[in-house]
């Protein structure tokens, strides 16, 4: 049996687990959502630095989910031109969408404090898009991310304890199902 021929339910697998039982999906999670909750906090406190941050985070995105895409893909032969036009197309609607939003902020439309949280809930629904063609884990990587912004916009006086406790939890509960489904 070639690898074309793997059934419907072989083509969702989970990426590989590292030696330590972390795979790279968990510390791709990990990793954006820390990354994007550092972005909301320098959005706030250094806006012309925040500019900066969001158009690098961007592609540290399409780079993460472009990993994940590539590690499904290996394992069933897409060709590498049609994964990377569908990521591409993803991500170049999310950064002519975040230069819209940092227009909206040049015209006073908007405040800095505002605008990371749009970014980051343009982040989260991008990769939420990106996880129904790809891995629905992605998808609950943009749940996290819109739950993060949600977390941020309501309890900012808060945020370094929340982001800790977060962090912390969200790393076991990532752990936990990772196991959960290799089982």
């Amino acid at each position: 049996m070639s690898e074309n021929d793997l059934p419907e339910s072989n083509l969702r697998e989970p990426i590989e687990p590292s030696a330590h039982g972390i795979g790279v999906f968990e510390i791709i999670f990990l990793a954006l959502i820390t990354l994007s909750v550092i972005g909301v906090a320098i959005t706030d406190f250094s806006p012309r630095l925040s500019t900066y941050y969001w158009f690098v985070m961007l592609p540290v995105f399409a780079v993460g989910c472009l990993i994940i895409e590539w590690s499904h893909a290996r394992k069933r032969g897409a060709g590498s031109f049609k994964i990377l036009g569908r990521q591409l197309l993803i991500w170049i609607g999310v950064l002519l969408s975040i230069g819209l939003v940092y227009a909206l902020l040049s015209n006073g439309r908007l405040d800095y404090e505002n605008t990371g949280l749009i970014i980051l809930l343009l982040l989260a629904l991008a990769t939420y898009s990106a996880g129904v063609i790809v891995d629905y884990r992605l998808c609950l990587l943009g749940i996290s991310l819109g739950l993060t912004l949600l977390l941020m916009s309501y309890l900012e006086e808060y945020i370094w304890v929340m982001l800790i406790l977060g962090s912390v939890g969200i790393a076991v509960s990532m752990l936990f199902l990772s196991r959960k489904l290799r089982r």
